[in-house]
């Protein structure tokens, strides 16, 4: 009788990783449902400032950090876990701005707090219950992808292969003149010759090339873990990783910045074996200089790098605080609007997510929303406004919908934590470091989780053609 030896060895394999990486589902559904109810009870009957939800936010952001920072005691390494990102997600992408007190949201919009609160305890919630189920294998694919050996003379070819690949977006329009292309850089975004087009068509092809060039800090990151000394090799990478983000960050496009280098940060920290005060604290000082970068782009996305270099341009941010998205504000809208004025789209918002792949050169007709535009019902126009993934799902069918679209993020994110237990040298950090940077970022939006692992499919077609095959593992990946 045939033994089937990964039905066997996943029991065993997600022992090891709540051994490594421990997981309390329970103190996080309780924690999350506690948060929630504090601070839909401490929401005032009117927003008379901007501190007015101050309370609300911090009641709500205690009761999602309980159960990641109760694991985290224990190993600090555990706050990694695509799990405990997850969970910890809607702090940033929602409630930093109640909590920097950034903004005041009109009376009009008070009765869609309630529901804004109460839509992210139920996503999390959802997260929760999907980590306590049994967890589903990731694609074959996914999985041959990060067993690959990755020794340092084989991640310095691969860091100059993603490199010419990425730069030929830029180097192309400009004939592959050096000093052209630096020169668009200090011109605002729409004006560069590689600026895509609202609805492309044939030529946005050399745009994908681009996603090419996000693997670039964190294979330099796993060529510095892996080099055994410091050598000019390494500082060829980390120029050639620097170079690639200008551009990408001449875009304006923030969160891409903070998608790739936040990638690899996390691969740096899986690759440590324990994390000990150094570690923390390069971590931290990693992260808080990853801010300030994307805080400042703020200044000069509109006009490009001149305005880095004008004199007469004001040094000062344009925010007083750390800007994200106001997407607590943009989901009270939503919530308070549908279905009181507009319908449910049911699944457009999904096949909207799902078709932005497909190129408008094939499908003319693709759909330019998902059937519900935010910024038009409000008055606004020539801006784009998200309300978080969460809105996303609410716009789809309601409280249901969020509910089950906490569940598939968080049995997404049950699936990538499987890759934290890995062979070493392995590329299993690295397509980690990728999977979860790009879930953290489809909290933002459900297309963004679409549109950031576009990066992961860079590096499978990468690894497939070029790397050598992997023999079967007799501890699988998943």
């Amino acid at each position: 009788m045939q033994v089937n030896q990964s039905a066997l060895i996943r029991p065993l394999k997600s022992r090891l990783l709540n051994r490594e990486y421990p997981i309390y589902p329970m103190f996080g559904i309780v924690g999350t449902i506690c948060g929630t109810l504090l601070a839909i009870f401490l929401i005032p009957e009117s927003a008379s400032g901007a501190d007015s939800l101050f309370p609300s936010a911090v009641m709500m952001t205690i009761g999602l950090t309980i159960a990641p920072f109760s694991a985290a005691i224990k190993n600090p390494k555990t706050l990694l876990r695509a799990e405990h990102i997850l969970a910890l997600a809607p702090i940033y992408w929602l409630l930093l701005d109640l909590l920097q007190k950034a903004y005041v949201i009109e009376e009009t919009w008070l009765p869609g707090i309630k529901g804004a609160f109460f839509g992210i305890g139920l996503f999390v919630v959802g997260v929760w219950v999907a980590a306590m189920m049994n967890s589903l294998s990731l694609p074959q694919s996914i999985i041959k992808s990060s067993s690959h050996k990755l020794h340092s003379k084989t991640l310095f070819k691969l860091i100059l292969i993603f490199f010419s690949i990425g730069i030929l977006k830029y180097a192309y329009p400009c004939n592959f003149n050096p000093i052209t292309m630096v020169g668009y850089l200090f011109v605002d975004r729409w004006s560069a010759p590689w600026t895509r087009a609202a609805l492309g068509g044939w030529s946005s092809f050399i745009d994908h090339l681009s996603y090419f060039g996000y693997l670039l800090p964190t294979l330099s990151v796993l060529f510095m873990v892996s080099s055994k000394r410091f050598s000019y090799l390494i500082v060829t990478s980390t120029f050639l990783s620097l170079f690639m983000a200008i551009f990408l960050a001449q875009s304006g496009s923030r969160r891409v910045i903070g998608v790739i280098f936040g990638a690899a940060i996390i691969c740096w920290l899986i690759e440590q074996r324990k994390l000990k005060l150094k570690e923390l604290l390069i971590a931290f000082i990693s992260m808080a200089l990853l801010l300030t970068v994307m805080q400042n782009m703020l200044n000069f996305r509109g006009s490009g790098f001149a305005a880095a270099f004008d004199e007469t341009e004001s040094r000062e941010s344009i925010y007083k605080h750390l800007h994200v998205d106001d997407n607590f504000y943009r989901l009270s809208q939503t919530v308070f609007i549908v279905p009181r004025y507009a319908s449910f789209v049911y699944e457009k918002q999904i096949v909207f997510a799902l078709i932005r792949p497909i190129p408008r050169a094939i499908w003319k007709n693709k759909p330019t929303n998902p059937g519900f535009d935010l910024a038009a019902i409000i008055g606004k126009r020539g801006v784009a406004l998200t309300h978080s993934v969460i809105g996303d799902w609410y716009i789809t069918g309601g409280w249901i919908a969020v509910f089950v679209g906490g569940l598939l993020y968080g049995g997404l994110a049950r699936m990538i934590s499987g890759l934290l237990i890995k062979d070493a040298d392995s590329a299993g950090g690295l397509v980690y470091s990728l999977m979860v940077m790009a879930m953290f970022a489809g909290v933002r939006a459900m297309i963004d989780i679409i549109l950031m692992s576009y990066a992961l499919f860079a590096w499978m077609a990468i690894s497939w053609l070029l790397l050598p095959k992997v023999r079967k593992s007799s501890f699988p990946q998943s």
